[in-house]
């Protein structure tokens, strides 16, 4: 059992280590970071926590447990693995189908989901679009139902029922002593798509969220990988076409086919954020927006008769995020709700009948909260003090006592257990990797490590720890970085910097910074080549109040664009910095972000890649609308927001990495902006990955290694590897 202290003295040791890092390396299998852990969840006596994990660095998880006393992982299922060739493209032949599904087998996340039995005795988990169950400490899996392709279960809290999704469809079952489980309810006839689902606390009736996308338009998503040419077709809509519709529906358990649907009133083209029981399982309350997210409701919904009443409204016509939760009150009373009515994200309680009153102390921003009725406190994540850090904090509900719980550099994720005395906590900094951590939550002493992910092999790297710069806005507002120097750093010399991968949110002191790529191995390795990386908080980020987050409204591609440009004359007041080799990268708005920096601010980017960028946003998601509206209302919005009607600015190099199984953003919206390059006489290079999504770079590892490798080989062509030999100039 190790303490922090240890793992800190680990990652100190990591950057005094001498190997160099291999792209190829960090991107296969073993990861050397190893797997992260994920799907916490506490038994209800607070202790023992189950989760999905593996500890040999592969995507196949399995589920473990560990008890707080002894706080050490213990392995509860070893279910079958597929084999996975060791070199995938020369030991399989020349079929491109076995290639792709010994790539796919590398993939393969094993078990997906985990949650305790009602009872408490078992634990439930979804396989392979199966479900089944075993003892926490061990033994053979049984199939619980003989249902497939299972996407989502909830356990109902008190009884013997649990509901899931199966093939378009709702059921609820009961979970026998011994067998499988008895089905009770086949809750719809069809196509029936569920995006929430929660038990009442005495276990009798599931309340859910069901969408439905009829009227969604179908396009088509070419495909060239078969015997023919091929179109797919899918359920994509644009901005200002018909979108889902939702509704909330009540089941009673052993009711088959009976479904009782609130009436919410207003456009069934809300959105249904969240769901929650009052205590005592007469009410249910429903935190809803309009399709833009300017107009907010609390409702109170009878659960017999479905009738709704109003409890909250708020309106923003500006309001461009949506960081929103609400639950009971323990006494169901009134309920407490986030809100950024002030400025920062806070937590507020509105009585059923009361003034509102504001809960934290408002001086920094709310990014998560909960509830925990055994302890009478509220639980929430803040970065006071430091932008880029997440820490955990906790509220007496008694007398409104504030304390800080957790204190380590870095970011914590919390599952607090039942009994508010103890909290699971995924935490990662810059220099560690995400594991998992016990905090007890009235102790002063330091967490005690329970997963060990990195391998050995971890610590034979030089790894580079970021700084945490500010500078002005064009219009003076502050803007804080993340700046990333390579691990043998010398000031005196002139080094090329990349801003990427840029996007909103990326300066945040975790592992890798941005979690949604597997950036981490890239940006480590392009400091290890050289480069000085910088990453922005752009407009429209979290942790800096309304007014930061608003200004983005109507401006996609305006003021996000100039403030990746304040970032670039910050690195012009650094003299370690070569002015004439300055890049820029980043992926879907990423990719809008960097195709319009370069189209528009031409000589200040040497060279750029854009990854499934967003050029057209007339293609977009309907939920782009929350930030940009309708088009038919503003479109000189949209096209000032469209990078590919400014191509002709391009005076720079443009590399665009795309998917062609895309369908967030079409991959015909690059293929027409590289045409038009190609008509203007500009430079642009296309990266084609035929079988890719949206989401190019965490798919096959063989077309990950494939794609950064093109990207890195991009910027040393045109930014050039490591200092020149000019000396910087003090």
């Amino acid at each position: 059992m190790k303490r922090l202290a240890s793992i800190l003295t680990f990652s100190m040791a990591c950057t005094a280590a001498a190997e160099r890092l291999d792209i190829n390396r960090l991107y296969s299998l073993p990861w050397v970071i190893g797997t992260a852990p994920k799907g916490f969840i506490w038994s209800a006596d607070s202790k023992t926590v189950a989760f999905l994990w593996n500890d040999e660095g592969t995507n196949f998880r399995d589920v473990w447990i560990a008890t707080r006393e002894k706080a050490q992982p213990v392995r509860v299922t070893r279910m079958p693995r597929p084999q996975i060739p060791s070199n995938i493209g020369n030991s399989l032949g020349n079929d491109l189908g076995t290639m792709q599904r010994a790539a796919d087998a590398e993939m393969d996340p094993g078990i997906t989901e985990v949650l305790w039995s009602p009872d408490q005795t078992r634990l439930i988990f979804l396989f392979r679009g199966k479900l089944y169950d075993v003892p926490p400490g061990g033994g053979e899996p049984e199939l619980m139902t003989g249902r497939a392709n299972i996407s989502s279960v909830a356990s109902a809290p008190a009884g013997n029922k649990i509901a899931f999704q199966s093939s378009g469809d709702l059921f609820i079952a009961s979970v026998n002593a011994t067998g499988p489980a008895t089905e009770l309810n086949r809750v719809g006839q069809g196509p029936l798509i569920v995006e929430e689902m929660v038990w009442s606390h005495n276990g009798r009736v599931l309340a859910f969220t069901e969408t439905d996308d009829a009227q969604v338009p179908r396009r088509g998503i070419p495909d060239y990988l078969g015997p023919e040419a091929g179109l797919r077709m899918v359920k994509r809509a644009f901005p200002g076409e018909p979108s889902e519709r939702r509704r909330v529906g009540f089941v009673t358990a052993g009711e088959k086919g009976r479904i009782r649907w609130a009436s919410l009133g207003e456009d069934p083209l809300d959105i249904v954020f969240h769901l929650a029981w009052s205590p005592d399982d007469k009410t249910l309350l429903v935190d809803k927006s309009d399709l833009y997210i300017k107009d907010r409701r609390l409702l109170l919904v009878n659960a017999q008769r479905g009738n709704s009443s109003e409890l909250l409204r708020e309106t923003d016509p500006q309001n461009v995020t949506e960081e929103w939760w609400s639950d009971w009150a323990p006494d169901g009373r009134g309920v407490y709700f986030t809100s950024d009515r002030e400025n920062f994200y806070q937590v507020y309680y509105a009585p059923v009948g009361g003034s509102i009153r504001r809960v934290t102390s408002g001086r920094a921003e709310v990014f998560w909260a909960s509830l925990n009725v055994r302890a009478n406190a509220l639980f929430y994540i803040s970065n006071e003090g430091r932008p880029e850090e997440r820490q955990l904090h906790r509220v007496s509900l008694t007398d409104g006592g504030e304390t800080q719980v957790t204190h380590l550099a870095g970011t914590h994720s919390v599952v607090v257990s039942p009994d508010g005395s103890i909290a699971a906590d995924y935490f990662s900094s810059d220099l560690i990797p995400p594991d998992l951590y016990f905090q007890k939550i009235d102790s002063l002493q330091s967490s005690l490590q329970v997963t060990h992910s990195p391998l050995p092999e971890f610590e034979r790297y030089r790894w580079s720890a970021a700084r945490y710069v500010t500078f002005p806005a064009v219009d003076g507002v502050t803007l804080h970085g993340r700046l990333t120097l390579p691990p043998d750093f010398d000031p005196k010399k002139r080094y090329p910097a990349i801003l990427g991968s840029v996007y909103s949110n990326t300066v945040h002191n975790q592992w890798g910074g941005r979690a949604a790529h597997p950036t981490w191995g890239l940006d480590q390795y392009l400091a290890q080549q050289g480069y000085i990386l910088l990453n922005v908080d752009i407009r429209g980020s979290m942790g800096y109040g309304k007014a930061f987050r608003q200004k983005l409204a109507l401006d996609y591609g305006g003021i996000d664009v100039e403030d990746l440009y304040s970032g670039v004359k910050f690195l012009d007041t650094l003299a370690y910095v070569d002015m004439a080799r300055v890049g820029i990268w980043g992926s879907s708005y990423g990719g809008l972000l960097t195709t319009t920096s370069l189209f528009t601010k031409p000589g200040v980017y040497k060279a750029g890649v854009a990854g499934a960028p967003a050029t057209n946003l007339f293609h977009a998601l309907t939920g782009e609308m929350r930030t940009m509206m309708a088009p038919q209302d503003h479109p000189k919005e949209y096209a000032n927001a469209s990078a590919f009607l400014k191509s002709a600015g391009l005076a720079d190099h443009l590399m665009i990495i795309h998917g062609m199984r895309d369908e967030i953003v079409l991959f015909q919206d690059s293929i027409a902006l590289e045409q038009r390059l190609i008509f203007q006489g500009k430079d642009v290079q296309m990266v084609v990955l035929p079988n890719a999504p949206h989401s190019w770079d965490t798919g096959p590892m063989v077309q990950t290694r494939f794609a950064y490798n093109q990207l890195i080989a991009f910027f040393q062509r045109f930014l050039g590897d490591g200092p020149s030999r000019e000396q910087a100039v003090p």
